[in-house]
């Protein structure tokens, strides 16, 4: 008979290896990637959080307060913004990890509070009708020219 306490401990220890990303902490890849995405022309502030999923997955979230007002400016540069967070986790994680981190719970709002999401950057998904939660770094590895 397995103990609950066992299954927890055990399930504990594979979050945090996930969390730890061969060595690099969850308080450093979100301190990494809101850098990032703040220092891009037009964001003002960029607030992540990075938790552990259902499946494990790591899930990177929060808002990128953009300064734009109108949708068609405030796109461009949420996508740049994207952009750095994408290429800083590619950059940081070893290749497996990188890939797989969901970023799908990044929202852009403009400064009149409309509120973008990854999906209308176009990633690369598989799936006819992605979810926001299942959209990966590796989504848009093509766009942004990673491999």
């Amino acid at each position: 008979m397995v103990s609950r306490r066992g299954v927890l401990g055990g399930a504990t220890a594979m979050a945090t290896a996930l969390l730890g990303g061969c060595g690099f902490g969850s308080r450093r890849l979100v301190g990494a990637t809101e850098e990032a995405a703040a220092a891009v022309d037009g964001v003002s502030e960029a607030e992540f959080e990075l938790d552990i999923g259902g499946t494990f997955a790591r899930l990177l979230y929060g808002p990128v307060s953009l300064e734009a007002e109108d949708r068609a400016t405030g796109l461009a540069v949420f996508d740049e913004a994207m952009r750095a967070v994408v290429t800083t986790i590619h950059d940081t994680l070893d290749d497996s990890a990188a890939r797989s981190v969901r970023v799908g719970g990044i929202t852009g709002v403009l400064a009149g509070g409309e509120e973008l999401s990854a999906l209308d950057l176009g990633p690369e998904t598989t799936a006819e009708n992605p979810r926001l939660d299942r959209i990966t770094a590796e989504s848009f590895y093509l766009k942004y020219g990673l491999s």
